[in-house]
């Protein structure tokens, strides 16, 4: 069997766009520092990597499932292809009503959107993981909660947007509290690669 890492997307591999709102197009990506380094090491010690993320541009109509692939395939090239298959979320149950027609099918309930471990559960499908031996790396709890319910360690890299919870765990409990946090990517792969 294989092992994997998980990897949320914006906020793990690619800049959280400044004032919210959504990354997707090309001129949203910024790889953040490290990224590709860490994405070496975990190749270099045999895991896949594996990008799972929520998105529901889809589903409120701003890009399509073929523009996202797109997208996915221009960040895998400026990560050098370290990336061995993305999966996304293209659904949400509580969409606005005033989105294009072809959206409307993605305004559901799922098992795929985070916290649910559908996507994981699929991946370990696709390439026959271990998630036992297998990590999620993610910056909001829903990303530790489903690294947590598909049986994955967890790592929670700290950011802005995270800061209050980490300081005093607040919400936290078996199932949402990270196993380990991390600055960076690297050095959650550097945390990794010890344990």
């Amino acid at each position: 069997m294989n092992k994997a890492v998980f990897l949320d997307r914006d906020g793990v591999i690619n800049k959280e766009k400044v004032g919210g709102g959504y990354n997707y197009k090309k001129e949203d990506i910024t790889i953040l520092p490290g990224v590709v380094e860490a994405l070496k090491l975990l190749k270099d010690k045999g895991y896949l990597s594996i990008v799972v993320t929520n998105q529901p541009t889809i589903a409120r109509g701003l890009i399509s499932e073929l523009e996202l692939e797109s997208l996915h395939e221009y960040l895998n090239e400026n990560l050098n292809n370290l990336i061995d298959k993305f999966y996304f979320c293209p659904h949400h149950p509580e969409m606005h009503s005033d989105v294009p027609e072809y959206a409307l099918k993605y305004r559901v309930s799922c098992n795929c959107r985070k916290p649910a471990p559908g996507m994981l559960l699929q991946a370990s499908k696709d390439f026959n993981i271990n998630l036992r031996e297998s990590w999620m790396i993610g910056d909001v709890i829903s990303d530790i909660a489903t690294g947590k319910n598909a049986g994955c360690k967890t790592i929670m890299i700290k950011s802005p947007k995270n800061k209050e919870i980490i300081i005093s765990n607040i919400n936290l409990n078996e199932n949402t509290k990270p196993d380990f946090y991390a600055k960076d990517l690297f050095e959650a792969a550097e945390i990794i690669n010890a344990n």
